[in-house]
């Protein structure tokens, strides 16, 4: 048998690791656990790059975490939200034009000046039709000013832990100090995922606008081949954002789902259309195909777990009655945090006396799963212990008949000196 001791289950578990093996041309790739966050595959994950619209991800979380309760409400659409200037104007730095300025030849919904349009409609246009109108306009619904909207999203993003994302446009086109990271935008995704309209959004097809005071009824597109039919349709994808401009190349933010995992995919620096939907397959593919391991960390017929109790000579022994077993994947390397507590203990211990639960701690210190620990022998208390417990016992026992006593005693006494009165001459 092994003897456990407690100082060695307070010591953090981490298991061993191996990294997916995937071919990726990417300049910057992470491949993440939807549910745990665990990164399964990187590349250059930290390096700050250009998005593009994928960027568009990160204003729909943003505006659906303030006002994904207003979907039904009408926006005016101002002429600064669809105002466009060719790319050299606005990129200028001595023009006197802003970052979230809208560029010649850009990707748009198709607003007009003074429309009338819904939130919900606003929303479609920004993840389908990849809409730079439609960023600015529901950066203006969320904040009352496109500025004032960028400094809250930046806050936004420092508090959930992206450190190395800033963003001077609500739509992504190229800006020198917009940039975040391939693991930034892959939280963010799955940040946006827990939000149903967010995931009801981005895996549809065709969207119908509808008619409003200046335009009649229109048809949104889809942009992100994985979702749709064609050379590039992956049926376990969900959807998620595409971009590009000259300076960012292609990029994407998707994810997808099988019966065993979601995952989600950022690429960042792609040459080429075809690359990227190729890198995005690969690594999917690679996380969906990735074996289950088993691992016992502590066995019923192998471990024991003691404590040591004055009252007794010998050990307190306490053994599982199943095995413990944790699964995973090779390329999520989990942290484990087991840790024991004891219950108090009273003499005698019996044979299959419960004493003690083993927990496992997840890194985020959430319980994934309790133990209870048994006697596997009877103990006994010293016998000095035994005479100490039984005067305890006495005492405690008197304590409590105390007050009869003394009661008794009174009246006793009464008693007698009633009768020694009525007996005096």
């Amino acid at each position: 048998m092994r003897f456990v001791f407690l100082f060695i289950l307070m010591i953090v578990s981490r298991l061993a690791n191996t990294a997916l093996q995937v071919d990726i041309s990417a300049k910057a790739a992470v491949l993440m656990n939807a549910e745990t966050g665990a990164v399964l595959y990187e590349k250059n994950a930290y390096l700050p790059l250009y998005p593009a619209s994928i960027t568009k991800v990160i204003t729909a979380l943003y505006a659906l975490e303030k006002r994904g309760d207003q979907l039904d409400q009408v926006i005016k659409v101002s002429k600064d939200a669809v105002s466009s200037v060719s790319p050299q104007m606005r990129r200028d730095k001595l023009g006197s034009h802003p970052p979230y300025r809208l560029e010649f030849g850009g990707s748009l919904m198709g607003l007009k000046v003074a429309e009338l349009v819904s939130a919900e409609a606003l929303f479609y246009g920004l993840m389908l039709s990849s809409g730079n109108d439609a960023a600015n306009s529901l950066a203006e619904w969320v904040s009352g000013s496109i500025p004032q909207f960028m400094q809250e999203l930046n806050e936004y993003v420092k508090s959930l832990g992206c450190k190395q994302t800033i963003l001077t446009t609500p739509h992504g086109l190229s800006h020198a100090d917009h940039k975040t990271t391939a693991y930034d935008m892959c939280l963010l995704t799955k940040k946006a995922l827990e939000q149903p309209f967010f995931r009801k959004v981005v895996k549809t097809i065709t969207y119908l606008k509808p008619a409003s005071n200046k335009q009649p009824q229109v048809e949104l597109l889809q942009h992100n081949s994985l979702i749709k039919p064609g050379k590039f349709y992956y049926p376990k994808a969900i959807g998620v954002k595409t971009g590009y401009t000259a300076s960012s190349g292609y990029t994407i933010a998707a994810a997808a789902e099988d019966q065993s995992r979601n995952l989600i995919v950022v690429l960042m620096g792609c040459d080429k259309l075809e690359q990227r939907y190729r890198d995005t397959i690969a690594l999917f593919e690679a996380g969906f195909n990735e074996p289950k391991i088993k691992r016992t960390l502590f066995s019923k017929n192998f471990d024991v777990f003691n404590t040591i109790q004055k009252k007794s000579k010998h050990p307190i022994k306490a053994a599982l009655n199943e095995d413990v077993v944790i699964s995973y994947y090779a390329s999520e390397e989990p942290l484990i945090k087991p840790e024991l507590e004891w219950r108090p203990i009273s003499f005698p211990i019996q044979t299959g006396q419960q004493l003690a639960t083993l927990s496992l701690y997840d890194q985020n210190k959430q319980v994934l799963a309790t133990y209870p620990l048994y006697a596997i022998e009877k103990v006994s208390s010293t016998f000095y212990y035994q005479v100490l417990d039984k005067c305890l016992s006495w005492s405690m026992n008197l304590k409590q008949f105390l007050p009869l006593l003394m009661l008794g005693l009174g009246i006793t006494v009464l008693f007698f000196s009633f009768v020694w009165v009525r007996r005096r001459p």
